[in-house]
């Protein structure tokens, strides 16, 4: 269990589970919720909000902009906008 907390603790784990969770959620709303599907270029805005994530990670280790839940909220926060653009 002890290594299972730290390998909670990697950024990495943090922004991939945030990304796998918003999929989930972006593919049942435009499944079951939505009236119509979700576009293809919008439910690639979380995964590529992660893979910016990344790179700044790698650039600027240390610095303010490579802090986790900055880019975890801006995940979860992108999902939320574009499953409500698609409801209106």
């Amino acid at each position: 269990m002890r290594k299972f907390k730290e390998l909670l603790k990697s950024p990495h784990i943090q922004i991939a589970l945030a990304t796998g969770v918003s999929i989930i959620v972006m593919a049942y709303f435009s499944k079951r919720v939505l009236p119509e599907p979700i576009g293809y270029l919008l439910s690639a805005i979380p995964p590529f909000i992660a893979v910016v994530f990344e790179g700044v990670l790698n650039k600027y280790k240390d610095k303010k902009i490579s802090t986790t839940w900055y880019w975890v909220t801006a995940i979860i926060g992108s999902t939320l906008i574009i499953i409500l653009l698609n409801a209106v």
